[in-house]
């Protein structure tokens, strides 16, 4: 388990880092650009923060990412609610359906 953490710790910290470097990067403008990516930077932070002290079990998998990437908090909210309510985002084939 620490291996998992330790390479989603680091991932975690280069999107951050590039995500910094991106803000000293683009004029601070407050143009559409700097709101999305602030949004999805607070995004990717709050479901980390979110899911370690209340220990929700919400998988970082691509699909989470793309999404968090993409909605930013809104995706978090939608996220926390379905976790909530049991769904569950593993990866199900037809196959093992039947």
């Amino acid at each position: 388990m620490s291996a998992n953490v330790g390479h989603w710790m680091g991932l975690f910290l280069a999107v951050v880092l590039i995500a910094l470097i991106l803000i000293l990067v683009l004029p601070l403008t407050g143009g559409l650009l700097y709101s999305l990516l602030v949004n999805t930077i607070v995004g990717f932070i709050v479901i980390f923060i979110v899911n370690a002290i209340f220990g929700l079990g919400i998988k970082y998998d691509l699909l989470v990412l793309i999404f968090v990437a993409i909605f930013g908090l809104l995706a978090v909210c939608i996220l926390i609610i379905l976790n909530l309510l049991g769904v569950d985002f593993k990866n199900k084939s037809l196959r093992n359906q039947r």
